[in-house]
């Protein structure tokens, strides 16, 4: 039980265990482990940097080049798996020659 207590560091740091039972369980945990509170402050401090992080925003010619450009690149077909193809790869007959040569 308390293995898996240790994979909610990350889950708890973020503020994400939805269970109440759960968070508590954890709580109780945490007072009593070293290595699951010194990884849920390293979450934290990672999550705080995360945060703080400036992104920028593209430059508007930029976006403008995408869209019109969108409509000239062709959409790649779906997966197909599962479906055997009719197409025979070689003749059929070497197996089975392999197979009497070996007899």
């Amino acid at each position: 039980m308390t293995s898996e207590l240790h994979t909610l560091a990350g889950a708890y740091a973020l503020d994400a265990v939805d269970d109440d039972l759960e968070r508590r369980r954890f709580e109780a945990h945490l007072a009593e482990c070293p290595e699951c509170t010194w990884e849920v402050a390293t979450f934290h401090e990672t999550a705080a940097r995360l945060a703080g992080a400036v992104a920028v925003d593209p430059p508007l010619a930029m976006k403008q080049r995408v869209f019109d450009r969108i409509e000239q690149v062709r959409q790649a077909p779906p997966p197909v798996r599962g479906v055997r193809s009719r197409r025979r790869r070689g003749p059929q007959w070497r197996p089975w020659l392999a197979v009497v040569t070996a007899a």
